[in-house]
């Protein structure tokens, strides 16, 4: 990476940080190393250059292996952390208890960082320790990176690293002979491919997901992979999205994983809604709901997700102010859970019906550069960002 604290020189050293920070000082004082934000250190360019050429021809041969581990380590048992601290509910192939314990949790106290803004500011740290796993062989700890780092770009998107994380991830768990983590990972995949129109390559990752599952054995991680295939088939074949739904949600029950199935039935309600049957979508929808908000750790996120659904469903039945309630409560749930993108979905639709004739357009401005803000943050297609801003423009 191009900067580091001192706890990530600790652990590359393989001593405790007061120790490193000792070190980090007295070459700081040397002008080897510059103070960067937030207590953390850079090299120069040409100090980094010269300090990796000397460590090729001084150090032995396997260091840099070893070293590449040690920091991994340490980003796996953090990231992991930081995942946990954002749903610890959440369906993972990685058991990773043995890592953590004993180990500091970062998160768990209330004056701690918040794990979102951790990974993001970490983010290219981390996809750097991603590539170095391959370099080095390093293909477990290197699939289970991708696995819990995955958890920043389900609020964040930056769809470029997301894609390139989980395609390292995928081929390291193949590498390993992982069959439920690949699955897991090549499922995770097909989100950022699906977000990039990349819907062939998408079909191809889920398809080999489901037969890795199937080869799991696993009858929780059979139902994830249906879901996101159900996902791909929204966009083709509602009838197939729907039978793959509720064959999720039907193994997510008998796998006694209740926010699993009512995640399934989340987007069983979605799809009976783009089907034609909203009122129909409107019983399931409010279930799922009433279901995620009910789980002993309340999913806020996908209960607001849950509501965007409630308020296009009730603006497909004609319910125009009852879906414009739900709409705008929806995005300020979603904002307020970092989860940017489903934001941005909402503030579309709202401004798709201030557009109508007659409709209150006060708050379309607002709507359109927000939603805009949001894909040029997450790295969305040039032509969607386009449209997007012929929208804006058009308001003027």
């Amino acid at each position: 990476g191009r900067s580091f604290d001192a706890a990530t020189a600790a652990a590359a050293l393989e001593t405790d940080v007061v120790a490193a920070q000792l070190l980090l000082d007295v070459l700081e004082d040397m002008s080897l190393l510059e103070t960067a934000q937030d207590r953390r250190y850079r090299f120069h360019g040409l100090v980094r250059l010269h300090a990796r050429e000397r460590a090729a021809a001084e150090e032995p041969s396997d260091a840099g292996r070893a070293v590449v581990r040690r920091v991994l380590t340490h980003y796996l048992a953090l990231t992991a952390f930081a995942d946990r601290a954002v749903r610890a509910d959440r369906t993972r192939v990685a058991d990773l208890r043995s890592l953590l314990a004993g180990r500091t949790d970062p998160f768990a106290a209330q004056s701690g960082r918040k794990p979102l803004d951790w990974l993001e500011a970490e983010r290219a740290n981390i996809m750097a320790v991603l590539r170095a796993a391959g370099e080095y062989r390093l293909y477990t700890p290197g699939w289970q990176l991708a696995e819990g780092f995955t958890v920043l770009f389900l609020h964040h998107r930056h769809l470029g690293d997301w894609q390139e994380s989980l395609e390292l991830g995928a081929g390291y768990a193949a590498a390993a002979v992982a069959p439920a983590a690949e699955a897991r990972l090549r499922s995770l995949l097909s989100r950022p491919l699906m977000d990039l129109g990349e819907h062939d390559a998408a079909r191809r990752e889920l398809e080999v997901a489901l037969a890795c599952a199937e080869v799991a054995g696993d009858l929780v991680l059979q139902a994830s992979v249906l879901e996101f295939s159900g996902r791909y088939w929204d966009q083709f074949d509602p009838s197939r999205a729907i039978a793959a739904y509720r064959r999720s949600r039907e193994l997510n029950v008998r796998g006694d994983e209740p926010r699993g199935a009512a995640i399934a039935a989340f987007f069983l309600g979605r799809a009976q809604d783009a089907q034609g049957e909203s009122a129909d979508a409107l019983a399931t929808l409010r279930q799922a709901r009433t279901d995620l908000l009910s789980l002993p750790d309340p999913d806020h996120r996908m209960a607001a997700r849950a509501t965007l659904a409630l308020g296009r469903a009730l603006d497909h039945l004609g319910r125009t102010d009852e879906a414009v309630a739900m709409l705008r409560e929806g995005a300020r749930t979603l904002r307020e859970q970092e989860a940017y993108a489903y934001e941005a979905e909402a503030l579309l639709d709202l401004a798709a019906i201030a557009t109508r004739p007659g409709a209150d357009r006060s708050r379309l401005r607002d709507d359109l550069t927000r939603a805009l803000t949001i894909h040029e943050e997450m790295g969305s297609p040039p032509t969607l960002i386009e449209s997007l801003r012929a929208r804006l423009h058009a308001t003027d």
